[in-house]
């Protein structure tokens, strides 16, 4: 997944998109009155009645696709991220119909306590998420608001995450449901399998036909998705969370 290709990180480029559209797809659930004590209320709204509040941290991919799928629902849509460029993009794309916002302690914890559906979608890569949303700002949030918490993959961005199951996938946390599932498009395992495939064939193939050392020497992004090699964590970020041995990765050609 940290395979980097132009800036970006196109093997997890397809599975941000499943679990940005997952995300509202669980929330919408979890809103209803008799699941786990949600708000009752309708993603969309109705003529006459208010759509629900959805709050997005993070404008990369994972943000962005749950924006769209919120927005489809006719779901009231805030996103807030620290780069101006994106939130400037987002607008742009979805043409004003969402509201943007730059993130900071001040907006972030306003924004929190508005939602009805909060979703963390912050990705550094690499590295551990900080908890940009805390304990105090859980308890602001109304009695029956649904977080979920995409970033859990990397620790979560919510202080009161923590890790939960696909057979026991929430937890109520000061009345605010979590949903912190990890790797979230296994529940859609066959679309999963189909945009993995997509986006990691031509690197599979390139190490068949020319040996993984070539390959990795042709291709400095390919490099980047290199963990662990020959016994060793070749990640230095992950080594620190692991506290293992980090050795910086030496390739070699074998023609």
């Amino acid at each position: 997944e940290l395979i980097e290709k132009d800036g970006g990180l196109p093997v997890l480029h397809s599975m941000s998109e499943i679990a940005g559209q997952l995300a509202i797809q669980v929330a919408e659930r979890y809103l209803e009155s008799f699941n786990k004590g949600g708000r009752g209320i309708l993603l969309g709204g109705i003529p006459g009645v208010a759509p629900a509040a959805v709050v997005i941290l993070g404008a990369g991919v994972v943000g962005k696709t749950a924006a769209r799928a919120a927005l489809g629902r006719g779901a009231q849509v805030i996103v807030l991220d620290k780069d101006l460029q994106r939130l400037r993009s987002l607008e742009n794309e979805f043409r004003r119909r969402i509201t943007t916002v730059m993130a900071n302690t001040y907006t972030i914890s306003r924004g929190v306590k508005f939602a009805d559906v909060l979703i963390g979608a912050v990705l550094i890569k690499g590295e551990k998420t900080p908890h940009l949303v805390t304990e105090d700002m859980v308890k602001q949030m109304k009695k029956g608001a649904v977080i979920v918490d995409v970033s859990i993959d990397q620790g979560g961005c919510v202080e009161t995450s923590r890790l939960t199951t696909v057979s026991d996938p929430v937890f109520l946390a000061h009345d605010v449901i979590h949903y912190c599932v990890p790797n979230m498009p296994a529940l859609v395992s066959r679309t999963a399998s189909y945009g993995l495939n997509n986006a990691a064939f031509g690197y599979v193939q390139n190490i068949a036909e020319n040996s993984l050392s070539n390959a990795l020497l042709e291709d400095p992004g390919l490099s980047k998705g290199v963990c662990t090699y020959q016994g060793y964590c070749s990640n230095e970020a992950i080594a620190d969370i692991f506290k293992v041995e980090f050795r910086r990765l030496r390739v070699f050609s074998t023609n």
